[in-house]
């Protein structure tokens, strides 16, 4: 056992926050989003929204009267097992090394960063959601190219990422009830995002200082701001608005650390967990397909 909790790995702990935590740059979107419990390999929520406005007046001594009420929707999503398993020999545990005094917990500080890797990708990529049949099925999640369907925007050949086409994306969005906050891109979308003019991007310092770190590029539209988020698993042919409010990481087994057993001269340890990914309020969102990713010549 290390004798600090720098250092030890076998002290009791949430592993799923650490992994939250430990890249939040580089997994803008899954250390963003809150956390849930799920309780089944299924995981289902009910959704609802409000009725259409009417015209609503009455005379006075007016007879009540009663309508059925619009039936909630049931939604689910699968669970989905994540694992990374390390290695370490025991004499390189002990031999004197340049920087890491235990070679197994700067490994499985590795292991968690990549685990959180693994949970964007997943949140990013993943376009179908699967069951399975038996054990020897692989259960997965749908992504965010699953779940954001109503608010969808393509079009028949690639075209150039503009102000007005986010600009009518957050028009039907808002029509449906959505009020997206943070648009989620690649790094080249950024770079075109910057291009605006107009005064539409703006940046606000993260730390309220004049220091030129944590910078937010925010961009302002018809409909509010949209905080811009870049992240490196989106490809360049779409971008995504969101409202993160509505989208959770639920656990049903919550990552955490545990040994192998030891079936050679070497120490053996993984990091698992069970979890799925809860997308309320679908129409909240939108997505913007088929974008060429040239930035244009200024």
């Amino acid at each position: 056992m290390a004798s600090n909790t720098y250092e030890a790995v076998g002290n009791k702990e949430d592993v799923s926050d650490i992994i939250t935590n430990i890249a939040p740059y580089d997994t803008p979107l899954y250390s963003r989003i809150g956390k849930t419990r799920a309780t089944s390999t299924t995981h289902e929520w009910l959704e609802d929204e409000l009725g259409t406005p009417i015209t609503n007046m009455n005379p006075e001594g007016y007879t009540y009267s009663t309508a059925n009420a619009n039936p909630r929707q049931r939604q689910s999503n699968y669970t989905q097992i994540m694992h990374r398993g390390i290695q370490v020999t025991d004499t390189q545990e002990v031999v004197l090394k340049y920087g890491v005094r235990s070679e197994m917990a700067y490994q499985m500080q590795k292991a968690l960063k990549e685990l959180a890797f693994d949970c964007e990708k997943a949140i990013i990529e993943q376009d179908t959601k699967t069951l399975g049949t038996s054990i020897a099925d692989t259960r997965h999640f749908g992504g965010l190219p699953y779940w954001v369907v109503t608010n969808r925007f393509t079009s028949s050949g690639a075209r150039a990422l503009t102000f007005d086409l986010i600009n009518t994306a957050l028009e039907q969005t808002w029509t449906a009830g959505g009020k997206p906050s943070v648009l989620l891109m690649s790094p080249r979308n950024k770079r075109i995002v910057s291009t605006f003019t107009a005064g539409h991007t703006k940046y606000m310092d993260g730390n309220k200082t004049k220091k030129l770190t944590n910078m937010i590029s925010v961009l302002e539209t018809d409909f509010g701001t949209l905080q811009c988020l870049t992240d490196r698993f989106m490809p360049n042919n779409i971008v995504y608005g969101l409202s993160p409010e509505y989208i959770k990481k639920a656990f049903l087994r919550p990552f955490k650390t545990g040994d192998m057993p030891k079936a050679n001269d070497m120490q053996r340890k993984y990091v698992n967990g069970e979890w799925t990914l809860e997308m309320r309020a679908e129409k909240a969102h939108f997505a913007i397909e088929n974008l060429n990713g040239i930035v244009p010549a200024l």
